[in-house]
């Protein structure tokens, strides 16, 4: 499915995409997943990758890209990572790590070259919605370029993000498809801002499947999902009883003293 290449680059000196692989696909859709609230979007691309068995084909080289190593399964990998897929015609990009704020340009700008050049007309952003607590409301926002709208509108699950900011590198991806002849859109969930949120993902991972029929299996991530909730909800619990005022033995329901 994939043969060796000459390593192309393409970027600014500042940041560059390094193909090492070629794929035979045909206008795919790009798929970007960054760290975000409840790391939706690297649940989501992991979940993506492992189970359509994707080959990595490229990676970002930045030095907005803070210096580390990153292993899977024991491997050293690239940080800005990006995956390939011929049969469903789909590429994921993705990274663990933040992306300067000072680089966000360079990086997005120098991907979305690289992608339109390999012939990405569509760029989907995955992110989460930092929110207190465990979220009572699992809807998926979008926001989306004017054409892309009437398509996600068909969706009934799907709402639209009316008002809004998406910041860091998902929100300068999305400024940069704007610049091109490119159409880019974001899924967005409300996410547990403090610890992973597979819940989300799900939710994320629901509505790629409807809009492209790509049959992700999420079941695990369920499961996943309702151990995190029930650790939730018995922390809530615990907190909750933290907080009842205590009073002294031989002391009056009704006698309580307040700090």
């Amino acid at each position: 499915m994939t043969e060796e290449c000459e390593t192309k680059v393409l970027g600014s000196p500042e940041a560059k995409v390094v193909q090492t692989k070629t794929l035979n696909i045909d206008e795919p859709l790009l798929v970007c997943c960054f760290p975000s609230a409840g790391v939706v979007g690297i649940i989501a691309a992991n979940t993506i990758i492992e189970q359509f068995k994707m080959t990595e084909i490229a990676h970002v080289r930045s030095k907005y890209i803070p210096s580390a190593a990153i292993f899977l399964d024991g491997r050293l990998r690239h940080p800005f990572r990006i995956y390939g897929h011929e049969g469903k015609n789909l590429l994921v990009a993705t990274t663990e790590l933040p992306v300067a704020e000072e680089g966000m340009y360079a990086v997005s700008s120098a991907l979305l070259d690289w992608a339109w050049q390999v012939g990405v007309r569509e760029t989907v952003v995955l992110d989460g919605i930092p929110v207190e607590g465990l979220p009572t409301d699992r809807k998926v926002l979008f926001a989306a370029e004017e054409e892309k709208i009437p398509e996600l509108e068909k969706d009934p699950e799907l709402e639209m993000f009316k008002k809004g900011l998406i910041a860091g590198i998902a929100g300068s991806i999305l400024s940069e498809t704007l610049c091109r002849d490119m159409v880019g859109f974001a899924l967005l969930t409300p996410a547990i801002a403090i610890v992973p949120d597979p819940g989300a993902a799900v939710q994320l991972l629901q509505a790629l499947n409807r809009l492209y029929g790509f049959d992700i299996d999420v079941s695990e991530l369920v499961e996943s999902a309702d151990q995190i909730r029930k650790k939730m909800e018995e922390m809530a619990r615990q907190v909750e009883s933290m907080r009842r005022p205590r009073r002294e033995v031989g002391t009056p329901a009704y006698e309580r003293m307040y700090a």
